[in-house]
């Protein structure tokens, strides 16, 4: 009888140990920035190959400028 009681008290105390409610928050808010981005392009091998196409039917580039000019443009 004795383990009976102690079996059922052994039970109960469990049973009511379990039945506790636990409510746990998190923040879950995240603070995003937005920063601007900044990009630099060199362009000048466009513009240097725009100019040669664009110079290429009138001779080379010693036809049309002086020797001052070619040194300018250097």
């Amino acid at each position: 009888m004795d383990k009976k009681i102690l079996c059922l008290l052994t039970v109960l105390v469990l049973l009511l140990a379990s039945c506790t409610r636990h409510h746990v928050t998190a923040d879950t808010t995240h603070k995003v920035e937005i920063a601007p981005i900044y990009v630099t392009v060199d362009i000048n091998l466009k513009v240097q190959r725009a100019l040669d196409d664009a110079l290429s039917f009138q001779g080379g580039m010693e036809d049309i400028f002086s020797e001052e000019e070619l040194r300018q443009l250097q």
